[in-house]
């Protein structure tokens, strides 16, 4: 156990005992079942998953273990492992009429999530899914949260990052929204789950844009959140300026979307843009690569984190050397090797592609954040494998017929002669 969680133990109880005692039971009667996707993925076991848990009962075994059990059976019963294959072709639909996104993180290294939940329409929401989808979607998407997003700022950050910032705009929310009976079922679906199986995720919320009908819906919302989480929140009326200075305060401008002060337009014209891309340490590859090819138990540990992160950062700087090498290279004459190869004094050299850098540049905007952030699949290595393959053949083929035509050229020139 590290950093904060041991100011979390209530005094008198021997916090590495009442850890040694779930690490036994999730081993046990406890556990995932048998046999099932869940019982081979050790970050379930893991002592960063099992401390969460332990945080959210107040370090009572009982509660702790009931509410561990409780969450195996709900990631076996939805059908999580194949959740997180699918690639919801329906996302763009979801997105345009419930628009959220992950977008950057805060100046803590946590990732940002906005929720423009003013902007939902139901009704043209359901013309292309159900609720039942929907919280399918939303279920992955937590999910992806806890093996993808936070173990990639923790890379990212050399630290273990396991909170998010959540930015609730309610800009647009009226009486009819409110009311809206299958709205208020989602919602308060959706509260559960958070609850009940992603505990301790939540670092601040900030509600932005609350109008006078916010009122009604927070009176049916907050009975189901707990002290410690609604102490976490904070709410701001329409005062665009007070709300912006809030948020820039744990937000760099450039990671905070132009739209709530922020100075980031991801496509540098549609403020709103900032909603369909990917920007965050998720879409950089070399973190990808480690986050499919490492031990996310390891990962998430201060350790583990702590190495991965350096080995970023050196693969980082030997990429920037290995560019001022090939600018300063290509700004002198090569005169040795001549030819076509040889640069002309006064023309410049092509500069080596930049290297994409996490949190800076926007990704271009993605069809399905669900699909890209999920993990690499076995699957799809056969084909890319085969393509690699076929690839190799077609240029074995071009040099080899290469090869044939030299060969008679050769045999022109001995009969000219």
């Amino acid at each position: 156990m590290y950093g904060a969680n041991l100011a979390t133990i209530p005094q008198g109880v021997d916090g590495q005992k009442v850890l040694e005692e779930m690490r036994r039971r999730v081993f046990s009667s406890d556990g995932p079942a048998p046999g099932s996707p869940e019982a081979n993925i050790p970050y379930l076991r893991s002592e960063h998953m099992l401390v969460r848990f332990l945080i959210a009962r107040q370090w009572d075994v009982e509660k702790a273990a009931a509410m561990l059990r409780e969450h195996f059976k709900w990631l076996a019963d939805s059908k999580m492992s194949i959740l997180l294959q699918d690639p919801f072709p329906e996302e763009a639909h979801i997105k345009k009429y419930y628009p959220q996104a992950y977008h950057g993180t805060d100046k803590f290294g946590r990732p940002l999530y906005i929720e423009r939940l003013g902007a939902m329409d139901m009704p043209r929401l359901l013309q292309a899914t159900t609720p039942e989808r929907l919280l399918e979607y939303i279920s992955a998407s937590c999910e992806l949260q806890i093996r993808r997003r936070l173990p990639a700022c923790s890379l990212m950050k050399g630290e273990v990052v396991d909170k998010s910032l959540n930015i609730m705009d309610l800009d647009g929310l009226g009486f009819r929204m409110v009311t809206h009976s299958t709205a208020r079922r989602v919602t308060l679906e959706v509260v559960k789950i958070l609850q009940n199986h992603y505990p301790e995720c939540a670092g601040r919320t900030i509600i932005i844009n609350a109008p006078k009908v916010f009122s009604i819906a927070w009176s049916f919302v907050k009975p189901m959140l707990d002290d410690k989480t609604v102490a976490k929140i904070s709410i701001f009326g329409t005062d665009r300026e007070a709300y912006s200075a809030a948020l820039l305060e744990l937000v760099d401008p450039d990671q905070l979307p132009a739209l709530f002060g922020g100075t980031c337009i991801c496509n540098d014209k549609d403020k709103l843009s900032c909603m369909r891309c990917v920007k965050g340490p998720w879409g950089d590859e070399a973190i990808r690569s480690i986050l499919d090819r490492e031990p996310l138990e390891e990962i998430m540990t201060p350790a583990g984190c702590r190495r991965y992160h350096e080995q970023l950062m050196k693969r980082e700087l030997d990429h920037q050397q290995e560019q001022q090498q090939d600018q300063q290279q290509g700004q002198q004459p090569d005169v040795a090797l001549g030819g076509a190869n040889a640069v002309e004094p006064g023309m410049a050299s092509a500069e080596p592609e930049a290297i994409p850098t996490p949190d800076i540049a926007c990704a271009a905007e993605q069809t399905s954040v669900v699909a890209n952030l999920a993990p690499a699949s076995s699957s799809t290595l056969p084909l890319a494998i085969a393509q690699a393959r076929g690839e190799d053949e077609e240029e074995e083929e071009d040099t080899g017929a290469a090869d044939g035509q030299d060969k008679k050229k050769k045999k022109k020139k001995k009969k000219a002669k």
